[in-house]
């Protein structure tokens, strides 16, 4: 054991939320399991006390670097910094600020946290930085309702759910148009939209001309209670880099849930582990009216076979998305380290 060390976790309240919460505790127990002393700041003038700090992001870890240089940083890399400013603001000069704050973190962070063998190959790539000491964890911050299995009616009609924000880059409106030609075919299906944005939902909802829609606003505490009674749950990305890193923690919500996911190939975390034939991945190459081919082809095949089904949720859970697998690893991953 790592006797008398003690380790900053710097936790701005910006950065909190129930997303980041769950994933950050695993890596506080991994600590406090490997023998240190784990105390909590919102304070950015705190860190030039400690020798061990834990930071949330590239960013953060080059302020922290420049009020404590010597100290020793654990960086969660939790997404592309750069490339998101160019996905969402269009902004160059954005991506130049972050390339140049990532390539400083990769270079002095200590001990990097990625979401993705896929996320970590990237930063390789585009920076030629060897970064000896990583460890990587998917974004996951639910446990399996083994309950959600035993709603009565779930699997017996086609429900589907979104859940999540409206913007561009979520392809919520991909997502409905896939569903309205699944609509169009079995009038008896029926999508309910979970999101804070309930007036623009409910004019995609229009512009779609979806018959069977829904828009709900549910609190974060009803969440889970409010998804266990659907069956199926889109995911629809692009091919695009930041999605090809990333490790979206809707799959883990629609899963811990019992809900079956419909996705696209290209996140490739969710191609190399989550394997077995009862979710649906469509190929992002095709047209949506192949995906709704396969839709009704895989639903036949689910409906005979549901223990298949939630035998693959199951063993899900008892690795890519196991809490004690992951403290497990990394509490052997810090014994391994000079701290």
């Amino acid at each position: 054991m790592i006797a008398n060390k003690r380790i900053l976790f710097f936790l701005p309240k910006a950065t909190m939320n129930e997303a980041t919460i769950y994933y950050v505790d695993i890596i506080k127990t991994s600590f406090q399991k490997s023998g240190f002393e784990v105390l909590v700041s919102e304070e950015i003038k705190d860190v030039k006390k400690y020798k061990n700090i834990f930071v949330m992001s590239a960013k953060w870890c080059f302020l922290v670097k420049l009020l404590n240089f010597n100290a020793k940083v654990i960086t969660w890399f939790q997404g592309l910094g750069g490339e998101e400013a160019l996905i969402t603001r269009d902004s160059k000069k954005d991506k130049f600020l972050w390339s140049c704050v990532e390539r400083f973190a990769l270079k002095f962070s200590y001990l990097n946290i990625y979401v993705s063998e896929r996320m970590h190959k990237y930063y390789l790539d585009s920076y030629k930085i060897f970064d000896k000491n990583y460890f990587i964890m998917p974004c996951f911050n639910k446990d399996l309702n083994l309950s959600s299995f035993e709603i009565s009616g779930k699997y017996n009609s086609l429900s589907c759910v979104y859940a999540g924000g409206l913007d561009k880059w979520q392809c919520v409106e991909k997502t409905l148009e896939f569903y309205k030609k699944v609509e169009d075919k079995c009038p008896k299906a029926s999508i309910t939209l979970l999101t804070k944005k309930t007036n623009e939902a409910l004019i995609l909802l229009n512009k779609f001309g979806i018959r069977n829609g829904n828009v709900k606003f549910v609190e974060l505490g009803d969440l889970d209670s409010e998804l266990s009674h659907y069956k199926y749950g889109f995911l629809i990305r692009d091919n695009h880099i930041v999605n090809n890193v990333s490790t979206p923690t809707k799959m883990n919500s629609y899963l811990a849930n019992g809900i079956i996911p419909i996705y696209t190939d290209v996140i490739d975390d969710f191609k190399l582990n989550l394997k077995g034939n009862s979710f649906l991945m469509l190929s992002h190459q095709e047209r949506v009216n192949d995906w709704v081919d396969h839709f009704f082809q895989f639903n036949s095949f689910i409906d005979q076979n549901l223990d298949l089904m939630k035998s693959d949720i199951l063993e899900i859970f008892s690795n890519y998305y196991s809490r004690d697998y992951y403290i497990k690893s990394l509490v052997e991953k810090i014994y391994s380290l000079d701290f």
